[in-house]
């Protein structure tokens, strides 16, 4: 069994202070994070309503859809993900059907390619921990990767397809039992390969590959142990871009 109070590491060897309780008949993880990823669909939803009133009045002439200055997206999907911490060997990974979200914005800087903004990434809800040959469910909690950085994106054109990259400072964060913990800042990447169609002369709206993986390590525990922790999530994401 392992137990954690009081401490802002993530996971470590100390029997007097962890974060995360383990038990191999029951395994409880009450942790509540990034509030804000739930309502990323519902998000997704809104933009979606904003934006198709819009193709009504920007049925026009499709000559005059082109691409300008300033760039806005928002992208919001689903597949499966992972956070696994490994603290001298012994692995803890938590997996689930996670959800993502980004907010990207910023500006052309040449024909097609765009410089932005990029701050995002995702939540995995009720995962399957598993630990030293145990595997079991972690009611009622989520587990979050968030980053923030910069990147690029490439639009192909006249087929409105893209290619967009971010490398990020990502951070892994929990909350238990109303400890709060979290991991430091390391290296993230961030990269989608997507399609879009104009509902408008400025909005489009798309569907995209995404692939996210950060890097990240643990805080020093008291006896100078830490954790190294790798996230990641593969899947489909929607889009819709102001450009």
């Amino acid at each position: 069994m392992i137990k954690r109070y009081g401490s802002s590491t993530l996971l470590g060897s100390s029997s007097k202070v962890v974060l995360l309780r383990i038990d191999y008949s029951h395994v409880k993880l009450k942790i509540v994070i990034m509030n804000n990823f739930k309502i990323s669909f519902i998000s997704i939803v809104l933009i979606v309503s904003i934006c198709l009133p819009f193709s009504l009045l920007g049925q026009e002439n499709k000559d005059v859809r082109s691409h300008e200055k300033f760039f806005l997206r928002f992208l919001g999907g689903v597949g499966p993900g992972s956070i696994v911490l490994d603290n001298t060997g012994s692995d803890m990974s938590f997996k689930a059907l996670g959800g993502l979200f980004h907010f990207q914005i910023g500006s052309e800087i040449s024909d097609n390619l765009v410089l932005f903004g990029d701050l995002g990434g995702f939540s995995l809800t009720e995962p399957k921990v598993e630990w030293q040959g145990t595997t079991s469910t972690a009611q009622n909690s989520d587990i979050s990767s968030m980053g923030f950085g910069a990147g690029l994106s490439y639009y192909f054109m006249p087929a409105d397809m893209y290619m967009s990259g971010s490398l990020l400072f990502s951070q892994i964060m929990l909350e238990s039992d109303n400890v709060e913990a979290e991991s430091e800042m390391g290296p993230g990447v961030f990269v989608c390969i997507g399609k879009e169609w104009w509902v408008g002369k400025k909005w489009g709206l798309g569907v995209a590959g995404f692939f996210e993986i950060a890097w990240v390590k643990d805080q020093k525990d008291a006896q100078g142990n830490q954790a190294n922790i790798n996230s990641q999530i593969l899947g489909v994401a929607f889009s819709a871009t102001l450009y």
